[in-house]
């Protein structure tokens, strides 16, 4: 995927031009668009480029032709479910490093979807005190091997890949094969799906 990140904001484009060497950045929603979709754009999008009114138009508009990341300064489980549900496949802060940012990116163009793990805390959560359980035979963890287990707790508990090695002491290349190997055998889609897994919460 090609990164495009939209924002008028020079110390973010710099941040993330470093992490994308080879991105493109543009501070208007039109010159974004004007990018061919063959050539699989992964839009970023900085909030505070468009006024309030015209954000969840932005999105969904984007969102129609490929994946999109929403850049907000002030994240809050309210604004990530409103453009989680119209579209957007990633959603963090404006502030965010340029490791983990690599790190989104990676995740989207494995199909996955990306919330900081504050919000996975909050919605497992909430989810749990709806007092709901469902439990699927070919999502159970108990197939897992030790260390995917190990992973896969951590990923409850809303833990990011870079906490992961740190805490079971492997590389974070290890901790990306781990996951590739979890989604598949519990057929999760992302870390968000396997985070309510680990939490016996419903998927829907």
């Amino acid at each position: 995927m090609n990164a495009v990140l939209i924002s008028e904001q020079a110390t973010l484009a710099a941040r993330w031009s470093e992490a994308f060497p080879a991105g493109k950045v543009t501070g208007s929603l039109k010159q974004a668009l004007r990018i061919p979709k063959k050539q699989d754009p992964l839009y970023w999008l900085d909030l505070s480029s468009l006024p309030q009114g015209d954000r969840l138009n932005a999105v969904d508009t984007l969102s129609v032709r490929s994946k999109v990341v929403v850049l907000s300064s002030s994240p809050s489980q309210a604004e990530a479910s409103q453009f989680i549900r119209i579209g957007a496949m990633g959603y963090c802060h404006l502030g965010t490093p340029v490791e983990r940012l690599q790190e989104i990116a990676l995740v989207l163009e494995h199909e996955g979807f990306w919330m900081p793990k504050e919000m996975i805390q909050r919605i497992t959560q909430l989810t749990r005190r709806l007092g709901v359980r469902k439990f699927n035979p070919e999502q159970d963890p108990e197939q897992l091997t030790g260390r995917e287990r190990a992973v896969a707790d951590l990923i409850g508990l809303g833990a990011n890949n870079a906490e992961i090695a740190k805490r079971l002491n492997m590389s974070e290349r290890t901790v990306k094969a781990h996951l590739t190997s979890i989604f598949q055998q519990l057929n999760v889609r992302d870390r968000v799906q396997l985070a309510l897994v680990m939490n016996q919460l419903p998927l829907g």
